[in-house]
């Protein structure tokens, strides 16, 4: 198939491998010998101008950039998926899919519509739960024990397409926002060549999402890295571990405004205390906080 991705940072790199994997059964005869992957419009076109770009390209060029460079993909040159610039891009390269990857752009019923095979999300949540921005910040957030990497048709709607393929997997105790990132995607790229097997050869029946077990989670919300330790231990590990790497979270201990740098549960066993009042101050950086279920120790910069 003739393919052109839209994408940013490590789901774009996912999206890339995958597609230049060789599909298909091993050792079966309708084993595919690849893809051509046309065209990659990377972020860097939608958050510059063609002049800065030009010039950052050159002297600080993005990892997206250095990596399209490497694998000698052409760079569409448009300034948003909705830009007649990339609607003459895609009219002219004739793809037979767009993948798309972590990128924030509603696409245009014009644009929809013009792949043979439609244009494909990669979603990393298991759809329809955890629809919008940052899922991996918010899987861990609401307490969940597993995610996934969700691949479904775009609409005109935000996450809300048939679903073609998914795959789940746990989340451990102590993974990061930016962790989860990176499993996705390796995830993500090793479920491409299977897709684009299966798409290209009719194996697969769009399923559509049941809407009432679906929620929009809006990121960020207001004091999304502000600390309440009126929550339990657990629940404010959970925002901190969520943020990472994109944010650090402040807390009010004793009247004064902190940023943490690091966090963990408190397995020390102490008399229940007021929410917010330290339990324990182990150095002039490390505290022990008590919550409305346990005791959390933070590490201050």
């Amino acid at each position: 198939m003739r393919i052109v991705i839209v994408g940013y940072g490590k789901m774009l790199a996912a999206l890339v491998s995958g597609a230049k994997t060789i599909t298909g059964n091993k050792g079966s005869e309708n084993q595919s010998k690849g893809h051509e992957i046309v065209g990659a419009l990377r972020v860097d076109r939608v958050k510059y101008s063609n002049f800065t770009l030009f010039f950052k390209d050159i002297f600080a060029p993005s990892t997206d950039y250095s990596f399209l460079k490497s694998h000698k993909i052409y760079d569409i040159k448009a300034p948003s998926v909705n830009s007649k610039e990339f609607t003459d891009e895609i009219k002219k390269l004739s793809p037979d899919i767009i993948l798309v990857g972590s990128w924030s752009e509603k696409f245009n019923p014009e644009i929809l519509a013009l792949p043979k095979f439609g244009v494909v999300n990669c979603h990393p949540s298991l759809l329809p739960k955890h629809r919008g921005a940052n899922p991996y910040f918010w899987a861990i957030y609401s307490g969940d024990n597993k995610t996934g990497v969700t691949f479904h048709l775009m609409d005109e709607n935000i996450d809300t397409g048939k679903i073609l393929m998914q795959a789940a997997f746990k989340i451990d105790p102590d993974m990061t926002g930016g962790d989860l990132r990176d499993r996705a995607a390796n995830i993500a790229g090793l479920m491409v060549p299977e897709l684009l097997y299966d798409i290209e050869n009719n194996k697969i029946i769009p399923l559509a999402q049941d809407e009432n077990e679906a929620n929009y989670d809006k990121y960020p919300f207001q004091g999304i890295n502000f600390i309440d330790f009126n929550e339990s231990a657990k629940r404010v590990y959970d925002r901190i571990r969520a943020l990472k790497p994109w944010a650090n979270c402040f807390c009010n201990i004793g009247g004064t405004i902190y940023k943490v740098k690091n966090a963990k549960i408190s397995e020390t066993e102490l008399k229940k205390g007021c929410c917010g009042t330290i339990a324990e101050k182990t150095s002039d950086k490390v505290f022990k906080i008590f919550c409305t279920e346990g005791i959390i120790e933070v590490e201050i910069y």
